[in-house]
């Protein structure tokens, strides 16, 4: 190893055991494993493609393993290239969260680009906007595919484990559920006339696919439904509005997440500013985060996304992170004084949902509980702001991510061990009639296993029942069956290895 990848996995351990701390320190999140610095970046051109082409992609980085952007070297048969090196965004710690590349070659066929992040070499080329080096149809002429080791590592997927790394174990679960060839653009494409296929974020969850396995699929999926995202919105500001049918006003379609995730992996600039002006929306049609009691509308999928909106514009924003990050801290606070707070009569203080009645969750069943598998969006985001902030606040959600671990494992499941529809507080809930929500109960359960020390056994044996359950009965019967249940559950083996 030359001493310059030896400094680079130094920064990478030491990224491991600071920010991200041990696997038996219960932190904002689960240790990435250590990586090599040296990568490959395998090519794939789009068909026809031949000849010079300026190839680009990003490399999203973990906290603290790069500060100075032209420390990436970048070559092709045993020979340095010339290469635009961009930093994209910082973490709070002021290091890279990632960096554009971009190199000219000649094309005549499958490739890899060797990379060392933390080498030099090959001299500096102007950069040219990411749009030019794309197709008519907006994605890449020549695909640049990052190994899943490197993308999971970083951190900007969230809690990822490569798909590799967990074959053939219990936890290999999730594969079964999320195909992502059978649920790919060409099927939302075929119903996206109608705003139900729209659902739950489809590009993060596709870019969490991309993460988990390192494959052309998803990483496509992802691209053209980014565009189609993106393609859809108008105005700017407070007149920011999604071309989702019929979804303007409504809170549950607006995703800055799968944007920021795009613009973090491609560094198309449009993305970020797409990202900012969808938060601004967001809160313009959330401004008010707490829940009052009673009847007053209030789901944990719009708490979730309100959060996530904030949270994922503040990462990638040039010049707007303090608001959203102010707007986000302010979620947070709100979400937990509900689950502190409501209802007065549920006394337990160590086991306790994000609580509202049925009808403020448009349900008509008619007593206060609360939703397992939407509590899986407002987790995902509350470990996001937990895992961005450190200190305190962090430790404050993880307690709130243990109570809430805690009730869906001790009361969120039917007498079969499935977990319910709707978990009713002090009595029985909703029985689901699918096998479509396994993964969210075992992803909430998971977090709870993990901020709680990761030694309660009670906690890791409702977990791994979990992920069972999704092993053996798990589904997606329809396309946003897939959406939800691919987005945020998927981190959970992160949290259980």
């Amino acid at each position: 190893m030359t001493s310059l990848r030896a400094c680079a996995l130094a920064l990478l351990l030491a990224a491991a055991c600071g920010s991200n701390q041990a696997a038996d320190d219960t932190g904002p999140g689960p240790d990435a494993a250590p990586i090599d610095p040296a990568f490959a970046v395998h090519l794939v051109p789009a068909a026809g493609v031949t000849g010079a082409q300026v190839v680009s992609f990003a490399i999203p980085l973990a906290p603290g393993y790069l500060h100075d952007a032209t420390a990436i070297r970048v070559a092709a048969g045993g020979a340095d290239l010339a290469a635009a090196r961009v930093p994209l965004a910082t973490h709070p710690d002021g290091s890279l969260a990632s960096v554009l590349v971009q190199v000219e070659l000649t094309i005549a066929g499958e490739a890899d680009l060797a990379i060392e992040v933390g080498g030099r070499g090959g001299g500096d080329r102007a950069a040219v906007p990411v749009a030019d080096t794309l197709d008519g149809a907006g994605t890449p002429r020549v695909w640049a595919l990052l190994p899943a080791t490197w993308l999971a590592a970083s951190g900007a997927y969230g809690a990822i484990v490569p798909q590799a790394a967990i074959a053939g174990t219990p936890l290999d679960a999730w594969g079964g559920v999320c195909d992502y060839a059978r649920w790919d653009t060409d099927a939302f494409v075929a119903g996206m006339a109608t705003r139900d296929v729209w659902l739950f974020d489809r590009v993060t969850a596709m870019y969490r696919g991309y993460a988990i396995t390192g494959d052309l699929e998803p990483l496509r999926s992802a691209y053209r439904e980014a565009g189609i995202y993106l393609d859809g919105i108008t105005g700017t500001g407070a007149a920011t509005r999604i071309g989702v049918p019929g979804a303007a006003d409504d809170l549950k379609y607006h995703y800055t997440q799968g944007l920021a995730l795009h613009y973090l992996t491609t560094g198309d600039v449009r993305y970020r500013e797409a990202a900012e002006n969808v938060a601004v929306r967001a809160h313009d049609l959330w401004a008010d985060p707490g829940y009052a009691g009673g009847d007053d509308f209030w789901t944990e999928r719009h708490a979730g996304f309100g959060l996530l909106a904030y949270e994922f514009a503040a990462r990638v924003s040039d010049d707007r992170a303090a608001t959203f990050a102010g707007w986000a801290e302010q979620a947070v606070a709100a979400y937990l004084a509900v689950q502190a707070s409501y209802p007065a009569s549920w006394t337990d203080r160590d086991a306790r949902c994000f609580a509202h009645s049925a009808t403020a969750h448009g349900e008509s069943y008619g007593y206060d509980g609360c939703s397992p598998w939407m509590s899986a969006i407002l987790a995902d985001g509350l470990a996001a702001y937990a895992a961005r902030v450190g200190g305190s606040a962090a430790a404050a959600v993880g307690a709130s991510l243990v109570r809430l671990g805690r009730i869906v494992a001790r009361d969120g499941l039917d007498p079969s061990g499935k977990p319910y529809y709707w978990m009713g507080l002090g009595r029985a809930g909703e029985v689901d009639d699918f096998d479509e929500h396994w993964g969210e109960s075992a992803y909430l359960v998971a977090l709870a296993w993990h901020f709680a020390g990761r030694d309660d056994a009670s906690l890791r044996a409702s977990a791994d029942a979990l992920v069972a359950g999704l092993r053996d009965h798990g589904e997606a019967g329809q396309l946003r069956s897939f959406n939800w249940q691919c987005r945020s559950a998927v981190q959970a083996p992160a949290y259980l290895r």
